[in-house]
Formats: C-alpha cells, structure tokens, sequence
C-alpha cells in the first residue's frame, strides 16, 4: 500500500520515475537537480517555478495530487485521468438567465449614469 502522507518533493519523484526520460533531464526540465530530492534538501519546500514547470511541461500530472498527496477521488496515482466536470443544461440556463440580468443591470446603470450627469449639468449651470 503506498503511503498517502508522502511530501511534495517525493511526489514530484514519483512523477520523475513514470515519464520516458531520465529523472536527471526531468530534473533538469523543470530547473533543479537531482541534489534537490536527496537528503535534507529533500524537507525543503519545492519553489514555486519547479511547480509551473512540471504541470506546464507534464500536463498529465494531477496538480490536486502533486500538491495535496491524494486526487480528488481520493485515490493517490499520478496519471489517473482527470475528472470530468460536467453540466446540465439547467446549469446553461441558469447563467444565461444570470447574465441576462446582469446585462439588463449594466443598462439600467449606463441610464442612471446619464441622469447623473445631466443632473449634475444641471446644478453646475445654476
């Protein structure tokens, strides 16, 4: 059974070990080294660079889990496929309906600006 309180660096190893390349070039591809997953430098916390790296140039790899150490099912494997978020189309209607409204709003408060401003005419005239 695989240990679900791993750190993001072994994670980060984990995605290393399933691609078709040497972990040294993945390393090298998301701008660190080896070194950094070795020892104590192994309990630094990963920057922020070697993140946008791996998920820019290895887009297969499930952020949630690199991040969190599990997927959103709750399973922790690196290449699970990714969830798919689907909608009704109760959902469509409903933001049609919300951006309906919203654009009569913005209407409603063009007309209202204008009135401003010819009332603010007004009392710049008196």
């Amino acid at each position: 059974m695989e240990n679900k309180f791993t750190t993001i660096k072994e994670r980060v190893v984990q995605v290393a070990e399933k691609q078709s390349i040497t972990k040294e070039k993945f390393f090298a591809s998301i701008g660190m080294t080896s070194a950094n997953f070795r020892g104590r430098a192994r309990e630094t916390p990963l920057n922020s660079s070697a993140i946008v790296n791996i998920i820019t140039k290895y887009p297969e790899t499930d952020l949630h889990w690199l991040l969190v150490g599990e997927t959103k099912t709750g399973s922790s494997y690196v290449n699970e496929p990714p969830l798919e978020y689907k909608t009704s189309s109760k959902d469509y209607k409903e933001k049609d309906e919300i951006i309906r409204m919203l654009k009569n709003q913005i209407k409603d408060l063009k007309a209202d600006k204008q009135d401003l401003k010819k009332l603010l005419g007004l009392a710049k005239g008196k």
